[in-house]
This record gives C-alpha cells, structure tokens and sequence, in this order.
C-alpha cells in the first residue's frame, strides 16, 4: 500500500483511518485515489498504472496531473466534499507521468475522516464498460461507510435517494424515507424556516445551510446541520443535501451558553473589582464594579493600560506584582491603591491569577480587588481600642515604679533640707536623684512612645534587642507586682529588623503582660533570642497556669480571652501586625505546664 507517513502529528488519527479504509482497494482493479490538502496520500496499484507513475508519487502535488485549464473546476469539486456534498462525475484531462494526456470520468466523494480529504476513483473512458459494475459496487461500499446523510430532494420536497445512513442516524429505514417529505419531520418551530431556505436555495439557484431539530423513530428530537446545493436532475430542479447530526455540538454551547450567564450574572452583580488584561497590560474585560467603586464606566478600559488607574507611587509596585503572577509563584495578596474618577484615590487588596493555554504561554491576567479602606480604617480602630486597654492597665503599673524614685528623691531633699549633709554627701545625694530622674524619664517616654506612636508609622531598621530591652523595663514594675521575675537570655548586642517600631513593641507588650497575668502566684518568664541568617525568632517562655487544648484552638480568635476584664484582641491584633510584617507568632501550651510563644521576623539585609 502505498500512502505518506511524513504527517503532523494531528494528522496521525486520520491517516491510520485511511490507511485502514484504503486496504480495501489495494487489489481492486479500479483506479482509487485518496487527496488530502492538495497531495497524494494514497493510490492504489491500478491508479498508478493509469497515471503511468513509476516513481512515487505520494505526497506529491495533484497538481502535476493536472492542466491548468481545469485547476478552477477541480478546486470547486474539492470544496465541494469539504462540504459534505459530492459532485456529480466528470470528464477530465488529466497528465500522466510520462507526460501524457489522458481522459478520464472522475467520481469524487467526501470522506468520512477528514474534511480536508477526497475519495477519488478514476475511470479511463475507453474501458468504462468493463469496469463498470465494479465501480458500482465500489460506489456502494463508499455510501455505506459514510456517517453523514447524503439525499437528493426533487422540488416537491420529497427524498429521491438517501444514503445508508439515514437509518443509522434518524431510526427509519431508508427504503421507506425514499419518496416521503423529510420536512414533516422537522419540529414544528424549526419547520416554516427550514421550508422557507429549501424554496430560496431552489428560486435562486444557491446553496445554503441550516440547522434544525428532526425527530428521530425513538420520538426524540436531534439537531441536524444540512448544507444543500441545487442540481439538474433529469429535466428538473432538485438539490443534493448532506446532514450531519450535531446534537452534541448544540448540547455543549447551550451548556456553555447556560454557564456563562451564570458566571456573567456573578460578576455584574459583585462588589469587587474583576478584570482581565492581556499579556500587554490592556483591559480585555472590567466589572460593573468598576462604576460603583471607582466612577469609572468600564466599557471605556476596554483597549487601555491598566496602568492608567492605578496610583502613580504605585506603578513599580503593580508591576513587580505583575512580574510574580506571570512567572505562577502565587505570591500574597496586593495592597494598592486605584485612582477614582473624581481624582482621590481607594485602597484595594487583589490578588491575580494568570490565564495559560494549552501550550503553557500566559495569555492574561485576572484581577479580582477589594475596597479595604474601611476595612483599614476599623483596623485601625480595633488595634487603638487594644492599646488603649493596655495603657488603661500599665498606667497602675508606671504610677507605682515613678513612686519608688520619687519616694527615694523626696527622702534626699528632706535630709538636705534639714542640713544633714556634708560634701561628699552631697555629691552621693546628687548622683541618686540624678539616677532616679533618668529612671523616670526612661519610663515616662517609653510609657507616651507607646500611647502616641509616630503619626507616619514608617518601617525602618530598629535595633530589635534594645526595643525589647525597653519593652521590658516599662513591664518590669506590673511584673513585681505578679512576682514575676523576667530572665533575658541574650547578650547585649544590635540585631536589626525592617520593622514599625511601636507596632513590634504593642506585639510585645501583649505577649509579656499576658505570660506576666497567666503567672498570678508569681513565676519566671523567660525571654530568648535565636538568629539564623535571615531570621530572627524570639521565644517566650513562662511556667504559668497553661492553656487546655480546646481553649488553645481558639487563641487569637478576636473577642475570644480566658481574662475577666479582656477583650480578646491582644493576640488577633499582634497576630495582624506580625503577619503585615512578614513574619510568624505561633502558641504552644499545656494545661499546668507554661506557654511558650514564638515570634519569627526577618532579618533586615542591611545591617
């Protein structure tokens, strides 16, 4: 057998399908050939011996074998099958190998497998008696193996001649069909339409497809897809139709029609900003949200830079987030800001995924953004109300260690008062309220550092042990007053972290009063250090009371506390800031046995 093999890929199926189907007329002796894409794939032995092709021909042009008088009409006969309609036969001149020209009958059919193939057989003129009853019965095993239903309807709208399968699609048998209307079998809203293309295709002469529904034997309806073209047929008007069943097309776009309104519905209905942009950074779709939350009428993005409405101090920002969706490393969640139509701008969360083909290339982005700026702004309210809970509880705490120095400098005065003091008591008396007044006012900045921080709340490199060092000395007093005493286990040194300051130390303060408050019959707290190359974690360790393990699922849950007087937002507060930080806080703890938190930042990369 000969036939190419030199295929893509996609063409494998098809090719083994017709090498399957052309094994059949490899003995035959009618001439079978077999064009796909304007080249040879097969031609059987008695083909070749017409063509006078010694060498091979496969994959060659047909049009070598062709004048070129009769490339036009050759080209229609091709279409044609594509269609699914095959051409009445015709007289050719065709080219031999050898160069000469011969005449030949060609009879063209669609084949089944691919619609950019041809079944062709070839007849030289001056044996067609001989080799017409086998051409016959080759045309029949052609028309049996078709699926499309191929029928000639005479101007009266009744079948002529129908292919086998017409039984095998609709049910009826084919030798009742031949002679009845196959338009009282179209469903009556499909029917009038249907009726109506048939009589244009046959006043003007033209082809014309349609779809429509047909009932079938089992009384079920499927949809057909007819392409018909007028013929001649015996003095009269008909047409020659070819029907394919397309149910399983219908059902799949009314699925995907169905799903995409759902989806449609969705989007136009949320209150988050969804858009998708292609690989150039235009809008290829924008949300009904975008009207509400920005002002912005999103039919007049569609075709721009997505850039274009996006805060100017946050274009680099957008663009490395861009750059990480791109590459799929899923990184967190943005925070951005878009300008809204009136000129001020709204701060939004999003997240973007990125649309890849099947080839693996990025064709787009989805962006999905939310307004957080209230969300920011209750925030902001929750952690003030936990720090003012906090202030409200140091308060006592500071009062009584300002009065021990306070107590200490009255005592000097009141002896320097009463002339009890000489020189070197006086230097003595000097140097201890000059002590106790740094103590003071070590305490009393650290105490208002904490109930106003900086207004900017800009992160920059913070000596992390000497922030925790003050920490500690402003808890110190509250911890005497527990009879907790707090162990440093750290050298003096500087290790910095990129951090917010006042954030980092209200993260300490709770975790400190906490351990300090879960020790009422007083114990040790234990604060330690561990640092690796990018890492700092700090651990705190107390020997108090414990928490049970049901109780420990709910830690950091906002409003959930195991304090009278608390409000539950100490640890869901710290929790945010150290993750805002990139950071880590987990709890460890066993009834009766202590609690252990561990807090993780990053190191800063410059110092």
């Amino acid at each position: 057998m000969k036939i190419s093999d030199g295929q893509p890929a996609a063409d494998r199926l098809v090719i083994n399908q017709i090498k399957n189907y052309a094994s059949q007329f490899e003995h035959s002796e009618t001439p079978f050939l077999i064009q796909k894409d304007r080249k040879w794939v097969y031609v059987n032995p008695a083909a070749r011996k017409i063509l006078e092709a010694e060498e091979d021909i496969i994959g060659k042009p047909i049009w070598n074998n062709l004048p070129t008088e009769v490339h036009d009409i050759v080209e229609e006969r091709i279409q044609s099958c594509g269609n699914g309609i095959a051409p009445k036969p015709s007289e050719q001149t065709w080219i031999t190998q050898k160069g000469n020209y011969i005449q030949l009958e060609v009879i063209g059919f669609p084949l089944m497998f691919s619609s950019h193939a041809t079944q062709i057989i070839i007849r030289n003129l001056t044996q067609q008696h001989i080799e017409k009853q086998e051409t016959l019965e080759h045309l029949k095993l052609i028309t049996e193996n078709m699926i499309d239903i191929i029928g000639v309807v005479n101007m009266e709208g009744v079948f002529t001649s129908l292919t086998p399968s017409y039984s095998l699609v609709t049910g009826y048998p084919q030798e009742e069909a031949i002679g009845s209307t196959p338009f009282d079998l179209v469903h009556p809203e499909d029917r009038v339409h249907v009726i109506s293309e048939f009589t244009r295709m046959i006043a003007e002469q033209i082809p014309l497809t349609v779809e429509y529904r047909y009932l079938t034997k089992d009384g079920s309806y499927i949809w057909l897809e007819s392409k018909g073209k007028p013929i001649y047929q015996k003095g009269n008007h008909a047409a020659i139709v070819a029907s394919r069943d397309i149910t399983k097309r219908k059902k799949a776009e009314a699925a995907l029609k169905q799903n995409e309104f759902k989806h449609r519905i969705i989007l136009d209905h949320s209150n988050d900003l969804i858009c998708l942009v292609d690989a150039e950074g235009k809008y290829l779709y924008a949300s009904l949200s975008y009207k509400s939350v920005l002002g912005i009428d999103p039919q007049t993005l569609l075709g721009t830079n997505s850039m274009n409405c996006i805060h100017v101090e946050d274009h680099e920002l957008v663009k490395n987030y861009i750059n990480l969706v791109s590459s799929s490393k899923n990184p967190m969640p943005l925070v951005y800001r878009k300008m809204h139509a009136s000129g001020h701008p709204i701060l939004l969360e999003g997240k973007g995924m990125p649309m890849v083909s099947d080839e693996g290339e990025i064709e787009g982005i989805v962006f999905i953004s939310r307004d957080i700026t209230e969300k920011k702004k209750a925030d902001e309210y929750i952690r003030n109300s936990e720090k003012l809970a906090v202030l409200g509880e140091l308060a006592a705490g500071v009062a009584h260690e300002i009065r021990n120095p306070l107590t200490s400098i009255k005592g000097l005065f009141s002896l320097m008062k009463n002339g009890d003091y000489d020189r070197e008591k006086i230097y003595l008396y000097n140097e201890v309220i000059c002590d106790e007044l740094h103590r003071i006012e070590s305490i009393v900045n650290e105490f208002m550092a904490l109930a106003k921080p900086d207004a900017t709340q800009i992160k920059k490199d913070v000596n992390i042990i000497q922030l925790l060092q003050d920490t500690v000395m402003l808890l110190t007093s509250e911890a005497n007053l527990y009879n907790v005493e707090i162990r440093l286990l750290f050298k003096e040194k500087k290790l910095y972290v990129f951090c917010e300051k006042n954030q980092i130390k209200q993260v300490f303060i709770n975790v400190i009063k906490n351990a300090i408050e879960a020790m009422n019959e007083g114990g040790i707290l234990t604060i330690a250090i561990e640092e690796t190359d990018k890492k700092v974690k700090l651990l705190f360790v107390d020997n108090g009371i414990g928490i049970e393990e049901e109780r420990l699922k709910s830690i950091g849950v906002p409003f959930f506390t195991n304090k009278e007087k608390g409000i539950g937002l100490g640890l869901t507060i710290s929790n945010k800031i150290i993750t805002e930080h990139k950071g880590d806080l987990k709890v460890q703890s066993r009834a009766g046995q202590g609690t252990t938190v561990s807090i993780t930042l990053q190191k800063s990369m410059q110092k």
